[in-house]
């Protein structure tokens, strides 16, 4: 089994983008069922055919194919792990290749909520996740079909689950009086 998230890592990542620990609980849940692995300990992962015929001129229907043709585009143009950052943004994920952000993300969700974090600094978003302001997170983080995917009114139903469960309000909680000392 490969190291998951705790509630200490979601409030250290609280900590560093200051929101609460259930928004970015709501993202994860959103973006990949709150798993950054499969059942099998595979790394979750969702191909991007589009963006492969962006970078290669090639339609293919799965990363399998794409892998076979060209394994630096299939991973640029694939989202990896809990919060299914795609390939090509693996440098403002803090990663200087492809490969190597997925070799990270392969290895733990740790990794992976780094990633999550470099992203989310390079983009500025740390606004929207402490306002809440999910269509503004959306659009940056999902693109411009965010509200035909419903993915803002999706992550706010996420945070509100989130941010009623006694373990998440407590951790809340104590970001805030942190703020406060």
């Amino acid at each position: 089994m490969k190291p998951v998230l705790t509630l200490a890592d979601y409030q250290r990542a609280a900590r560093i983008l200051g929101c609460k620990v259930a928004a970015i609980m709501a993202v994860a849940s959103v973006e990949s069922s709150g798993s950054g692995f499969y059942a099998d300990g595979g790394l979750k992962k969702r191909f991007e055919a589009h963006w492969f015929k962006y970078y290669t001129s090639k339609s293919v229907s799965t990363y399998a194919q794409a892998y076979a043709i060209d394994p630096k585009s299939a991973m640029l143009s694939t989202s990896w792990g809990k919060f299914q950052i795609m390939g090509f943004n693996h440098k403002i994920a803090g990663y200087a290749t492809v490969q190597e952000m997925v070799n990270a993300f392969d290895q733990s969700e740790a990794a992976q909520l780094a990633g999550f974090i470099g992203f989310i600094q390079a983009k500025k978003l740390e606004d929207e996740l402490r306002n809440l302001n999910w269509s503004g997170f959306a659009y940056i983080y999902n693109g411009e079909e965010y509200a035909k995917l419903g993915y803002h009114t999706k992550m706010a139903a996420a945070y509100a689950k989130f941010s009623i469960d006694p373990a998440v309000a407590e951790a809340d909680a104590a970001l805030e009086v942190k703020k406060k000392a």
